[in-house]
């Protein structure tokens, strides 16, 4: 088993991750598609959803770059493999992609999960994606807040049009990780015109925010 000290390329603690809660996620999802549904998990990390969504019923297959996360998964099919490249060569009920994969900056970045997506989404499969919400990014400013027993420290950072180079500071335990990232605002109309490019349409949001918004085939 992999050491809870390690910390992934994208610098992403796995010692954070498993100790955050996986809160409203699962239930969100789980309400918005078919009881036991097949679910492609992109960039599940250590499972912090998997295990929810397996324990509601669902058949998961974990993907992500990181066997040493994947290491941590529980009651799923595991599959290493970059997300944005990814071809299994078979459908599934349900693509997620969930911590805001779909905000990495740079249209071609969006492209290849979409068409991701698309590829992996059987006929009347939805694909449920979680965003920063929309304009949140172009406006943030430094926040603090308490997740389970996870302290997480935002620093806004700078912004360059609609990307914005932040970073994130974990404590846990009298010890702390800082994870910079680069995101970028991803509008409605963005979203609904690149994935028209694929063949995908958007139907709705799943909240108030329109963070997770779910998506199926034209």
């Amino acid at each position: 088993m992999t050491s809870p000290d390690f910390v992934s390329a994208d610098g992403s603690p796995l010692a954070v991750y498993l100790a955050l809660p996986a809160g409203d996620a699962p239930m969100l999802v789980h309400r918005a598609i078919r009881p036991e549904s097949t679910i492609l998990e992109l960039g599940s990390g250590p499972g912090r959803l998997t295990r929810a969504l397996v324990a509601l019923g669902h058949d998961v297959t974990a993907v992500d770059d990181s066997p040493e996360m994947l290491a941590h998964v529980t009651g799923a099919d595991c599959v290493a493999a970059d997300a944005f490249e990814l071809d299994l060569g078979r459908t599934f009920d349900v693509v997620l992609a969930a911590s805001t994969l779909i905000n990495r900056p740079g249209a071609e970045h969006r492209a290849r999960l979409l068409e991701v997506a698309s590829r992996h989404l059987r006929d009347g499969g939805s694909f449920i994606v979680e965003r920063f919400e929309p304009g949140w990014l172009l406006s943030a400013t430094d926040t603090a807040e308490e997740c389970g027993p996870v302290r997480m420290v935002f620093e806004a950072g700078a912004i360059t049009g609609s990307v914005r180079s932040a970073a994130m500071t974990y404590h846990l335990g009298g010890r702390s990780w800082r994870q910079e990232f680069d995101a970028e605002d991803l509008p409605d109309a963005v979203l609904e015109a690149e994935a028209a490019a694929v063949g995908l349409v958007v139907t709705r949001h799943l909240d108030d925010a329109g963070s997770w918004v779910g998506l199926t085939h034209r």
